[in-house]
């Protein structure tokens, strides 16, 4: 069993409540699935208003938090015009004195939106790669010229550090996170939960099975994705597949194609290829053997249809993988 996780969220005055309330549902909807995080929230001060007219009181103080390496700490986004006025230029000090040491001990630092700012008044951003909301970008820019502003991308990590654009990427950030920790199956069923899109940052383009063809509200599509995924060896027929969700074949298929834009049997073999992906990790395991579990006919379609989607044989996709952990 994996040790807790801790996520702590900083509640700074003039907090914008999307910032704050979108990346806790994440973690808060991953524990409803088996995710184990502990989410807490510390301030400056006890009572915090928001930049839309909601108090939040009895904060514990930022000094009373403990967290260990590994852990989260999450600074929402603050009004962008107060923070241009100077808003961070008394009072904060401790605070990114605090910040300075959560990171120096391994604590995962995490800014939504214009929360970068307060990473870059931590002197943490210098010589870091770092985004922020489109309509902040000029102006960290000039008021820190010693951080590397990326301007197209969702959310960037640099080492223990995660900064996200606008608003709603906090979210994107939160999705990616609990992947990192607890896979793409439980992500994805984060996501539909809250009805929002999986969407990727610019440094992570790989297309994942387990998250891709997902947008859409659809539940016996959903049912029948999950189904494939978590069987895919089995001979299971279009028409069973119906008659188990409770929809006609003719209507399965056609909305099937319609939502993810390819068909149930392209989806199933996709599955059975990231499968097999998987398994080839494990060099003591033969093509002909993963051929079998993953449901292929013989080793022979395996290749054939690995070859297709991938361009290289599972072999040298194999010869690759260990070439790369050679060099690590």
């Amino acid at each position: 069993m994996k040790n807790p996780i801790k996520i702590t969220f900083a509640v700074l005055p003039k907090v914008h409540l999307i910032d704050l309330a979108g990346p806790v549902q994440v973690f808060y909807e991953a524990n409803q699935f088996g995710a184990d995080f502990h989410i807490s929230y510390c301030s400056i001060q006890e009572s915090i208003a928001s930049q839309q007219d909601i108090t939040f009181s009895g904060i514990q103080h930022f000094k009373e938090e403990t967290l260990s390496e590994k852990d989260y700490l999450f600074v929402a986004g603050t009004d962008f015009m107060s923070i241009s006025q100077g808003q961070l230029r008394s009072g904060y000090d401790d605070f990114f004195n605090w910040l300075q040491c959560q990171y120096r001990k391994g604590v995962n630092i995490c800014s939504v939106c214009s929360g970068t700012y307060v990473l870059a008044a931590s002197k943490l951003l210098k010589n870091k790669s770092c985004t922020t909301h489109w309509k902040c970008v000029e102006h960290l820019k000039r008021t820190n010229s010693d951080i590397k502003l990326v301007n197209d991308q969702l959310f960037v990590k640099d080492g223990n550090l995660y900064t996200s654009a606008g608003m709603t990427s906090g979210i994107d950030m939160a999705l990616f996170i609990v992947e990192e920790h607890y896979g793409p199956i439980i992500t994805s069923k984060v996501a539909r939960e809250m009805v929002v899109f999986i969407r990727r940052s610019g440094s992570n383009r790989q297309e994942s099975i387990y998250l891709d063809f997902r947008n859409h509200i659809h539940p016996a599509v959903h049912q029948v994705q999950d189904y494939l995924l978590q069987n895919p060896s089995a001979k299971t027929s279009i028409e069973e597949l119906a008659n188990m969700f409770n929809i006609s074949e003719r209507n399965l298929t056609r909305l099937f194609k319609k939502l993810t834009g390819i068909s149930i049997n392209e989806y199933r073999t996709k599955c059975r290829l990231a499968y097999a992906e998987s398994l080839m990790n494990n060099p003591e395991l033969t093509i002909e053997y993963i051929a079998s579990e993953c449901g292929f006919k013989d080793p022979k379609q395996l290749r054939r249809l690995w070859k297709s989607l991938y361009k290289i044989s599972p072999s040298a996709h194999r010869n690759i993988k260990v070439l790369k952990n050679l060099d690590k």
